[in-house]
């Protein structure tokens, strides 16, 4: 998994009495816009505030909360995820955020009639339910990208066409996926030695192996986390990742660039002013501050100084993905997805396809799965590839001249750490 710079905040904290520190769960039946009510939550497509499963095996809500228990979390399941949101309410929203707020909170207004699109005061309640939202957004549109939206995942060989789609019905994994957002990097280091065994303080994917259940923790006290655009833009490509990851079941790991340059994609889409760096445990790795990415990468492919694909395929791990690289792999999807859609879909598809004889996966020859991978589905060798993409490149980024819109190289600092477990 990957993980994000953030300052640390010292918390101090009067003791009630023994008898008092348990803290009333928040209630269900106070929030703003379904109160809990069943028929509202099925026509908005959740299932419930909880209480549900959450984190290492044999936690729920119940405990995260009694472990966490300064904090006031609200839960909500989703059709294909299951929330806990620490962080409260939004935010006054910058002027150029409020047009995409209104846009969101109308589509929420068709299943939850309550919710009033021009008042852009919410509650934690309403943030969760906006964020409910967003991040079944995130899930179609992986989907989209990837070919697989109204594809059928069952455990096993199951009964599906194709063989084996993975373990279970959410993109091939058992459990939903889970996301916990966090005030501050105190909350996320209790969460994460009592259900990972890690101390990092910054946003950590991670792998539940024996409960087939992907998590992003995140706190937002790194970088710029605390505005609502970001955060965003964030969960986006912490999704990227970990639904990429869960496709077909999480049973061994993809090449770095492909999923450095969808996380790229599927963040930048949401806001291109923020972007995420993924780092290895215990790895050093740089950040950017730039935003104009064309104009990087268009300077790259002039200069004749852009990374190759050969290059890019041999990354062993993040830390080895510098600045330049960043700017490229996104590009590269940005071509794929522009100009090969179809081709990139098989193509994702095809890197989790490398199953043994008994047609179950295998992480065996993986260099050699890839290019198999890049030549059946994309049709091109390496050579190829970076030529048409080189050439992708001089005609759709010209329009961007470089401008100065940062500082350049600022790491290490920046964000994940790899799915682990």
């Amino acid at each position: 998994m990957r993980v994000f710079l953030g300052a640390i905040v010292a918390v101090c904290v009067l003791l009630a009495p023994v008898q008092a520190q348990k803290k009333k769960r928040m209630d269900p039946a106070e929030c703003s816009w379904c109160k809990n009510d069943p028929a509202l939550l099925a026509g908005a497509g959740l299932v419930s505030h909880g209480g549900f499963a959450f984190g290492k095996k044999g936690s729920d809500t119940e405990k995260v909360e009694a472990l966490l228990s300064s904090l006031d979390i609200v839960w909500l399941e989703s059709e294909h995820y299951r929330l806990g949101f620490g962080i409260g309410p939004l935010p006054k929203p910058k002027l150029e955020e409020k047009k995409k707020l209104i846009a969101e909170l109308t589509r929420l207004k068709e299943v939850l009639p309550t919710v009033a699109p021009e008042n852009l005061n919410l509650d934690v309640w309403m943030r969760a339910h906006l964020y409910a939202q967003r991040l079944e957004d995130l899930y179609k549109r992986f989907g989209e990208l990837t070919g697989v939206t109204g594809m059928r995942f069952a455990a096993g060989m199951g009964n599906t066409a194709g063989g084996y789609m993975g373990e279970g019905p959410y993109l091939g994994m058992k459990e939903k996926y889970e996301i916990l957002v966090l005030p501050n990097e105190v909350a996320q280091k209790d969460f994460l030695i009592e259900h990972a065994g890690l101390q990092v303080t910054r946003t950590q994917r991670w792998h539940y192996t024996d409960r087939g259940a992907i998590a992003a923790i995140v706190h937002i006290r790194q970088a710029k986390l605390r505005e609502d655009s970001a955060l965003h833009a964030h969960l986006g490509a912490q999704m990227a990742h970990n639904l990429f990851d869960g496709l077909k079941s999480y049973n061994y790991d993809t090449p770095i660039w492909i999923h450095s340059g969808l996380a790229h994609y599927m963040e930048r889409e949401i806001d291109p002013m923020n972007n995420s760096f993924d780092a290895d445990e215990g790895s050093t790795f740089e950040t950017t501050s730039k935003t104009n990415w064309k104009a990087e990468v268009y300077k790259l492919v002039a200069s004749n100084q852009a990374p190759r694909m050969a290059e890019l395929v041999s990354l062993k791990n993040y830390g080895e993905l510098k600045i330049n690289a960043h700017f490229v792999v996104w590009s590269m999807v940005d071509y794929l997805a522009t100009e090969k859609p179809e081709a990139l879909a098989k193509f994702v598809q095809g890197l989790k396809s490398n199953f043994n004889e008994q047609g179950l996966p295998t992480g065996a020859n993986l260099p050699d799965w890839h290019r198999k991978q890049f030549g059946e589905c994309l049709g091109m060798n390496y050579n190829q590839f970076d030529e048409a993409w080189r050439q992708f490149v001089m005609s759709r980024y010209r329009g961007n001249p470089k401008k100065e819109d940062g500082p350049g190289p600022i790491g290490p600092g920046g964000l994940p750490l790899r799915p682990g477990g």
